[in-house]
């Protein structure tokens, strides 16, 4: 089951106890159904309980008893038989066979509970989630322009800030940020998959911060090493050439202990002179060798 699937699963769950909300989510669920006009009403989904709710909330609503089936591709198909039948259902939510577009009827969504509940239909009916391990978005494919911009004002009025895009003759509805998919899934009802979502949000934080301070580390590990090495080098070219004896007796003691503990700190090393200084201290001294061998090479 995927994540998608586990919110329809819990949202179809909900029970709704108002008539004023049952018929607002059956209107979320036929407006945004496969085909919604007095020519064709229908809906096709993977998911079962999708289909059986969209039929169910259909007969409560209208008692038409919609004929349910199921396609070559294993896709539960539910559709309204007669012509007759659809201009019913169409009337039933205030539509016309004369109307040139598909808009939202707002005398549908009659209180405001009504709003998540017609929202919590057109997810079931035409949306879909991306498992949060993966990305976040969350998005509804809405076929009629004019539907989805009336969709688009509606999300906004409650403040949820959707973005639109088109895609392969769709409108496209979607939101990319882990804070508005929250939002929206508990709006709709989802409240368990809306903490599913902020768990593994938490979880992958965790790790990413984690990797960051390992990164972090091994960033300056590489750092320290790669200087210490240089030191050392530089401390060997001197001692083959002129001798350790040749420099101040402050960067010969350096220079000595440098060499024989190549792997401790700049810290440690102050801590090991005969008058331990700071690290800043250390690493002027450190800084004066590589200079003496760098002009030895030149």
């Amino acid at each position: 089951m995927s994540f998608s699937s586990n919110v329809k699963d819990e949202l179809v769950s909900n029970q709704i106890i108002s008539d004023c909300c049952l018929k607002a989510q059956a209107y979320g669920l036929v407006l945004f159904g496969r085909t919604f006009s007095p020519r064709s009403i229908s809906f096709l989904s993977e998911h079962i309980s999708s289909a059986q709710i969209y039929a169910d909330s259909l007969l409560e609503q209208t008692g038409i008893k919609p004929l349910v089936d199921i396609d070559t591709n294993k896709k539960k198909k539910v559709k309204i038989r007669t012509a007759a039948e659809r201009i019913k259902i169409f009337e039933y939510f205030g539509h016309s066979a004369n109307d040139l577009t598909l808009r939202i009827n707002r005398a549908n969504i009659s209180n405001d509970c009504c709003f998540n509940a017609f929202i919590r239909g057109a997810f079931i009916s035409c949306g879909t989630v991306t498992s949060p391990e993966k990305n976040y978005h969350l998005e509804f494919v809405v076929p009629h322009l004019k539907l989805c911009m009336d969709f688009i004002n509606l999300l906004d009025e409650m403040n949820l800030c959707p973005k639109q895009i088109a895609r392969n003759g769709s409108n496209i509805i979607y939101f990319k940020d882990s804070e508005s998919i929250e939002d929206i899934l508990t709006l709709m009802g989802a409240t368990s998959s809306s903490l599913e979502l902020m768990g593994i949000k938490m979880q992958k934080d965790m790790i990413n911060k984690v990797n960051r301070k390992i990164n972090f580390e091994v960033a300056n590990l590489s750092k320290t090493v790669n200087a210490s090495i240089q030191q050392i080098n530089a401390i060997n070219l001197i001692d083959s050439t002129i001798g350790l004896n040749q420099l101040p007796s402050a960067l010969k003691e350096i220079a000595i202990i440098r060499r024989d503990n190549p792997e401790i700190s700049l810290k440690e090393l102050g801590e090991l002179l005969s008058k331990p200084i700071s690290r800043s201290g250390i690493n002027h001294r450190l800084k004066r060798i590589v200079d003496i061998a760098d002009v030895m090479e030149k």
